[in-house]
């Protein structure tokens, strides 16, 4: 038999080590996917210069991002009050916030940045 093992850190993985572990819990736990924003989605969302962060590509429907109003397009600029630069920085941070912690994130949609609260959801 062949059971798959996922290993995290007890100290929120700062370190390489544990990036893999907290991006797959992450986006189990959050109910998001990102990715970082080219050149062309720029021009597409007509993202100004000075924003940056991670694409939200795609929301799990009745997840936590679901519930908080993200949707696919809007971009995460901050997560807990740290800026973000691209979708490995909103992994890492999301994977940081403690279990049954929020998140609160600063996302910019639509032209406007608005502050949003990811709460956990029961698992």
């Amino acid at each position: 038999m062949t059971v798959p093992v996922t290993v995290d850190s007890l100290h929120g993985g700062k370190g390489n080590s544990g990036e893999t572990s907290n991006t797959e819990h992450g986006k189990a736990r959050w109910g998001i996917g990102l990715d970082n924003v080219t050149p062309e989605i720029r021009e597409q969302l007509q993202l100004p210069g000075e924003v940056h962060g991670a694409l939200i590509t795609n929301v799990q429907p009745g997840s936590s991002a679901d519930n908080a109003g993200l949707a696919r397009g809007d971009v995460i600029v901050e997560v807990n009050r740290h800026k973000v630069e691209n979708a490995a920085d909103v992994k890492r941070e999301l994977g940081n916030t403690s279990a049954g912690q929020d998140a609160v994130v600063l996302v910019w949609s639509n032209g406007g940045s608005t502050f949003r609260v990811l709460s956990p959801t029961a698992e």
